[in-house]
Formats: C-alpha cells, structure tokens, sequence
C-alpha cells in the first residue's frame, strides 16, 4: 500500500499532467514557441515525479519486481504511455497527441490513487502469470495510444467531410494517424492474444491454483477481455475489407479500449 507521501506525490504527479493537458489543449489553436515548452516541461516534469514515486514504491516493498501491486502496475502504465509521448514528439512530432494521452495518463494515476490503497488479489507467482501481467497491461497501453490516435482520426475526419479547417495547424494528415493507430493496434493485439492465452491457462489449471472457479468462463473481465479482442480482430480485418477502414476502425480502435477500461476495473474485484 502507498505511503501518505507516496499519494501526495502522486496528486502531484496528477496536477502537472492535468497542467500540462490544458496547456496542450490551448496549443491547438496558438502553438507559439513559449507554450510548446511550458507542454513539454509539464510532461516531463509530471514523468520525473511519476518515476521517482515507482522508485520510492519500490524501496518500501519487499521485492523490486514490477507490477506487483495494484499501486505500481497503474503507474508505470501511466508513466510508460507519458514517455512514449516525450519520445514521439521529440522524435517525429504530431501535433495533439500529448493532449489526447494525457486524460488517459490522468485517469490511470487517479485509478492508483483508488485502487492502490486496496490489497492485490493473491495470484500464483509462475513463469505463465509474469507473462500475462506484463502482456496484458503492455496491450492496455498499446491500445490507449490506438485510441488516442483514433480520437484524432474522427475528429480530423469530421472537419474535412465538413469543409472546416482545423484551427491551428491540424492533427496531421488522416494516413499518418490512420497507420499510428493501425500499429498501436497491431502490438496491443498481438500482446492482448498472449495474455489471453496465459490467463486461460492458469483458469483450466488442474493444479488447484485456479482462483476463478469452475464458471470463469461467466466473470465480467474475461467477457470484456474477449470482446476488447473480437473489437480490435475487427480492426486488424480492415486493410482487406476496405468498408472497415478509416472512420469505423477509429471507432473500433476507441470502443475497444473502452473495453479495455472496464476489463482493468474487474481485474480490481475478480481474482
């Protein structure tokens, strides 16, 4: 469980994100020099924070190993969706992705500050659920970018099939985040696929290590699970089924991780 000063750092942590989102909003219309810099300090100041209070979390627990409480996995999704926003806009900048991510990295600090406090289910430490911890919340945060890119989709999309030109420079053009959003995609399916597979074999485990019970098949996050993963085969499907490009694989993409969402709170009340 977090300390008092561990959560003090994490409002922290929340406000200058939440800063830093508004900031970005305000870009979208106005992206002089003095406020693409106020952004890009309050993303990496709120990323500093966030990976000095892993740390902190970390010294304060028995064993190092990520992800083993509900606490630090939620951050360090947060923090990993931040720093690929620090990488993507340093490297090859797209214009709003920063304010898009950012209710999303929001959200899952606010979820740890939530869920945190409340003790882990008890999981069989094997090799199998190492690899379903890390391969389900990497898909999660594949699919927050999917959605985030998506979100933009739609929006650029609206404003061109309505003549009105995006104020400021745009998101960039429809392909760019069509193929973003098809990537994220991509990974976040691949790793939803091994999570999946790991965590069906610890339900059918004939060991007694099964924490589910015998109607697993019944509880709400593997339901959500599975139709996070029908949603997002249907939008790997689009490139040869062209009626499901553009527009309806955006919404897909955002439908998903809606999923997504309400799988990551099951997970908090089902073992």
């Amino acid at each position: 469980m977090p300390t008092a000063g561990q959560l003090a750092l994490l409002i922290a942590s929340i406000a200058v994100f939440v800063l830093g989102g508004v900031i970005s909003l305000s870009r979208l219309r106005d992206d002089r020099g003095p406020r693409r810099l106020a952004a890009k300090v309050c993303l990496y100041f709120g990323t500093v924070l966030g990976i000095g209070l892993l740390a902190w979390h970390g010294a304060t627990r028995p064993n190092w190993a990520p992800l083993d409480d509900n606490f630090d996995a939620l951050v360090w999704l947060a923090i990993l969706l931040s720093l690929f926003v620090a990488y993507t806009q340093r490297a090859h900048p797209l214009r709003g992705l920063d304010f898009f991510v950012m209710p999303i990295v929001v959200l899952l600090l606010m979820l740890a500050a939530v869920f945190g406090r409340t003790k882990p289910h008890s999981y069989a430490e094997t090799p199998w659920m190492l690899v379903h911890r890390i391969s389900a919340y990497g898909g999660f945060a594949a699919f927050a970018v999917a959605a985030a890119v998506g979100t933009m989709y739609l929006i650029a999309n609206t404003r061109l099939r309505q003549k009105r030109a995006m104020p400021g420079g745009g998101f960039g053009s429809l392909e760019r985040l069509e193929n973003l959003s098809f990537t994220a995609v991509t990974l976040g399916f691949a790793l939803l696929t091994i999570g999946l597979v790991t965590g069906l074999v610890r339900a059918i485990d004939s060991h007694g290590n099964n924490l589910l019970g015998p109607d697993w098949y019944r509880k709400p996050k593997v339901l959500l699970a599975f139709g996070a993963w029908i949603v997002y085969a249907l939008v790997l499907h689009s490139p040869i089924n062209p009626s499901f490009r553009g527009r309806r694989a955006a919404m897909l993409s955002v439908l998903g991780f809606f999923l997504m969402i309400g799988t990551l709170v099951a997970v908090q009340y089902v073992g």
